[in-house]
């Protein structure tokens, strides 16, 4: 009996893009048909464009897609946790919408598959396209998630584009949390990994609706949902900071003292009260730090404790 093979594409705004993304992904399962069964999940994010009417037409001419779509915009994270719930593939492979990622690779990633591994990474290898701050920030991503993640060992350079089997696709979805990193999450399961390595290609329609927000999102849902280092943070720089500002009291004392006996050339007063003022003023700005990260924590568990739905599926359109 064939195996069968869960496509999934999380879309938002993507109008442009999704008659083009069919196209294409629709001649990978034609090639994959002698082999395998294949099912193709779209998952429309609260669209505010004409999204979610092309996946209904699209749904009319092909039994094997499976549409849904949400409620509003519950963000990536959410579409591709939905897509893995509905899921019924032995293996799931997914995917961006914009075809930056070179569908073909899928090719490769099911022989790898066969070869017994349960989860294969598509790692880019050049990003000499992307602007010089792009390339920077995502260096600097993958470096701290590197440092604090502990054992758990998240792939430079590999984003959502991955086929993890159905072993895994039941871990993660087994997870009860709502603050979800996929990128984190499959790491965090482990099994038996490898990487195909590819160069990114250019969109051919439409703009990315990831912006730096939706990064900076990410990197700091990525690092809470990850480690706990930064709560030792507050600790390890507090003491550092107590110790600078004894110190500083101490210089500042002596100075006094050598003032009052109008000891020369010491009539440094003045310096070292705006001294004292500029480590209090120090002091207070890494408190407020701190205290900002701590707050990101309080946050995500806040989240948690609520237990509110990741998702809520306004449509369904799927084959009986």
């Amino acid at each position: 009996m064939k195996k069968l093979i869960s496509l999934i594409a999380p879309m938002y705004n993507e109008e442009e893009m999704a008659p083009i993304f069919y196209e294409t992904i629709v001649k990978i399962m034609n090639q994959l048909k002698d082999r395998y069964n294949t099912e193709l999940i779209l998952v429309n994010d609260g669209s505010k464009d004409r999204t979610w009417e092309i996946l209904k037409n699209l749904y009319e001419k092909d039994n094997r897609i499976h549409a849904i779509s949400f409620s509003r915009n519950f963000g990536q994270e959410a579409a591709v946790a939905a897509g893995l719930a509905l899921s019924k593939g032995d293996a799931c492979i997914l995917m961006d919408a914009d075809l930056q990622d070179p569908p073909e690779l899928i090719l490769e990633m099911l022989k790898k598959y066969e070869e017994g591994y349960e989860v294969v990474n598509a790692k880019r290898v050049d990003r000499k396209k992307d602007t010089f701050l792009k390339r920077y920030t995502a260096k600097k991503y993958y470096d701290v998630i590197h440092t604090l993640s502990g054992k758990i060992r998240v792939p430079k350079n590999v984003n959502n584009f991955r086929l993890i089997s159905r072993k895994v696709v039941d871990q993660i979805n087994a997870l009860p949390e709502r603050n979800r990193v996929f990128r984190v999450l499959v790491p965090f399961v482990g099994y038996k990994t490898t990487e195909i390595e590819f160069v990114r290609r250019k969109r051919p329609k439409g703009e990315t609706k990831y912006n730096f927000s939706n990064m900076f999102k990410l990197a700091g849902d990525s690092i809470t949902s990850s480690s706990l280092k930064p709560l030792t943070w507050p600790l390890k720089c507090g003491i550092f900071l107590s110790s600078v500002s004894f110190l500083g009291l101490i210089t500042f004392i002596v100075f006094y003292i050598l003032e009052c006996l109008k000891v020369e050339p010491f009539l440094y007063l003045p310096n070292a009260f705006f001294l004292l003022i500029f480590l209090l003023l120090f002091c207070f700005g890494i408190l407020f730090i701190f205290t900002g990260i701590i707050a990101q924590y309080v946050g995500k568990a806040y989240i948690e404790a609520q237990d509110r739905p990741l998702y809520i599926i306004d449509e369904e359109l799927k084959n009986k």
